[in-house]
């Protein structure tokens, strides 16, 4: 399976994950005011364009017309660990995208080195490792 397919499958499995958590009123906020997204753009004044993201959650509250909070989550398919260097990138961009209102998930089908559990940690990003691979994912 060449590496775009073999990413492909792990973010349907996370959304999946995350799609079912909302649904079940099991997220951090209540499912009507949730939006899930795969591959959503969100715009950087760095790089004056959008950074796409693997999946999203928008936290849109009564009455607002824009996310109160976003979740923005990266998945990572690796036979190997997930180095500090993966987790340091998706935070570059996090801060690229968003003021004070973001959650950073990272999803992996494998465990993560000591510098980037390390590196997540100080920086409050959600590590989320091995989806189980089968027509019912769960978070192991």
């Amino acid at each position: 399976m060449d590496t775009t397919k073999k990413g492909d499958k792990l973010e349907d499995q996370a959304f999946y994950v995350f799609e079912s958590q909302i649904a079940d009123d099991c997220f951090f906020s209540k499912r009507e005011y949730c939006r899930i997204y795969k591959k959503k753009g969100y715009y950087s004044k760095d790089r004056e364009k959008d950074i796409i993201f693997d999946i999203s959650v928008e936290v849109i509250l009564p009455g607002q017309d824009r996310y109160s909070l976003l979740f923005l989550i990266e998945c990572k398919n690796y036979g190997h660990s997930v180095p500090v260097d993966d987790v340091e990138e998706f935070f570059a961009k996090i801060q690229q995208v968003s003021g004070a209102n973001v959650k950073g998930i990272v999803v992996s089908t494998n465990s993560f080195q000591d510098g980037a559990f390390k590196y997540a940690k100080s920086k409050g990003i959600g590590l989320l490792s091995r989806l189980v691979k089968n027509s019912k994912s769960q978070v192991g």
